[in-house]
């Protein structure tokens, strides 16, 4: 008489097994894509790390470029503010020294 009682149950056993593993893969599926989500934002986060490296390069190897075209230009303008005051000097102090010698 126990088998009998156990037949009736049996469909809804399985029924509630097979319910409950359509969850289990819903929520596996949900997983997977949000793993593959994940996945791509790391990949882009990733090539974007990348690139801003590249920029953060080329930044830093025009900055010595431009540091130094501007430590020459600035070179250049001391030379040249020299030269100025030196002539303005000789101008002024070659006839002073002619009349005394």
């Amino acid at each position: 008489m126990s088998a009998p009682n156990n037949q009736p149950n049996q469909p809804n056993k399985t029924q509630a097994i097979l319910q409950e593993v359509d969850k289990v893969k819903s929520v596996m599926h949900d997983n997977i894509g949000l793993m593959l989500n994940n996945h791509d934002k790391a990949s882009n986060l990733q090539d974007k790390t990348a690139s801003m490296n590249n920029n953060a390069r080329l930044f830093k190897k025009q900055t010595v470029t431009i540091r130094r075209q501007m430590w020459c230009r600035n070179m250049k303008l001391q030379i040249i503010i020299v030269c100025v005051v030196l002539l303005v000097l000789a101008i002024i102090l070659i006839p002073i020294i002619l009349k005394f010698v």
